[in-house]
């Protein structure tokens, strides 16, 4: 252990600098493309019995609720019954907000139980949500109320990304920084 003391700090720098340069990137850095992480396998993974505010109880079930919520008014939004479909987007951040004051991050491999599981994106389906209630109310020509949604939307992303680096986090931001007004 005095050999070690004897060496100078600078190179002791340098040794816990190399440690660290050679080291494999961290999973966390890893872009995780459509395929693995996406709205369509989210939703696949939460279908099911259908959980209403009143019976969620723990945070997988506010999550799933979220999910639902979410897959409802997407088929909402395609059929272009947007005032449900804002009702909708709206429950669904309802549910994800509950949840994100116990959990603030988002998962690629969040553990349900034992060794299942889970793609756990609430800030991710947030931002999607704020997107599409953000493109309604373009639609409505309410533009400063679609901005205000795009604006809570980018931030949702920035917050997913924080933990997760995902392709359909990427694919979001860009989409929404084109949507928004360059700043001046």
């Amino acid at each position: 252990m005095k050999s070690f003391l004897l060496l100078p700090w600078p190179a002791i720098g340098f040794l816990v600098f190399l440690g660290c340069a050679t080291a494999p990137p961290s999973e966390s850095q890893r872009t995780i493309p459509l395929q693995e992480a996406s709205l369509d396998v989210v939703i696949e993974e939460n279908e099911g019995l259908e959980v209403v505010w009143e019976d969620a109880k723990d945070i997988r079930e506010f999550y799933r609720g979220g999910v639902q919520q979410k897959a409802q008014a997407e088929k909402r939004y395609e059929a272009k019954a947007y005032p449900q479909a804002m009702k909708l987007y709206q429950s669904s951040n309802e549910f994800l907000t509950k949840l994100l004051q116990y959990i603030p991050e988002d998962y690629a491999q969040y553990p349900l139980y034992e060794d299942t599981h889970i793609l756990f994106f609430p800030h991710l389906l947030m931002a999607d949500n704020h997107l599409k209630m953000g493109k309604i109310l373009h639609a409505m020509e309410r533009e400063r109320s679609a901005q205000r949604h795009w604006k809570q939307a980018l931030s949702s992303v920035k917050e997913s990304l924080k933990t997760e680096r995902t392709e359909w986090a990427l694919n979001l931001q860009q989409e929404l920084i084109s949507l928004l007004p360059p700043k001046k």
